[in-house]
């Protein structure tokens, strides 16, 4: 009886982790305009877009370099839960997992020949909600840390 209980509690518990994990996420749908006065980075990311479409428990982010939005290309759609989906990333091929941290958005992408290239992005909106602020953390090769910022576009 005791070990019953213990177990209803244990799930009970897990759930209501479950349901505060997703808890004060921010909605990231919409166009968003790399703002490079705002960003910064070691790397020129000219004209880059992010196309985010975010549903209950799975999100679709295109990301576009270029004036033209369907040149060089990086697109994948995956559940918010932690697994693993598969990335098309320009020519390449490429593994992605999100999940919600609190309101934040992480993405751990994983590429190269031999799955030997890891970048970890944080999404985070702004609190007036017409900005995202990404975080890029280049795990390995290990590199200096990214900071972006990608205005709503209209």
């Amino acid at each position: 009886m005791r070990s019953t209980k213990l177990l209803t509690t244990g799930l009970l518990l897990f759930g209501m982790a479950s349901v505060n994990a997703s808890e004060g996420k921010a909605d990231l749908s919409g166009t968003w305009k790399l703002d490079q006065a705002r960003s910064e980075s070691g790397q020129t990311h000219k004209d880059l877009v992010f196309l985010i479409e975010e549903k209950d428990t799975s999100i679709h982010i295109k990301e576009t370099r270029g004036p033209n939005l369907n040149a060089d290309v990086s697109d994948f759609t995956c559940g918010t839960m932690g697994k693993s989906c598969a990335m098309q990333d320009g020519a390449d091929k490429a593994k992605v997992t999100v999940y919600y941290n609190g309101p934040v958005l992480v993405v751990l992408k994983t590429d190269g020949r031999k799955g030997d290239s890891v970048t970890k992005w944080r999404l985070s909106l702004a609190p007036t909600g017409d900005s995202i602020n990404v975080e890029v953390i280049h795990i390995d090769p290990q590199g200096k840390t990214e900071k972006l910022v990608f205005a709503k576009a209209q």
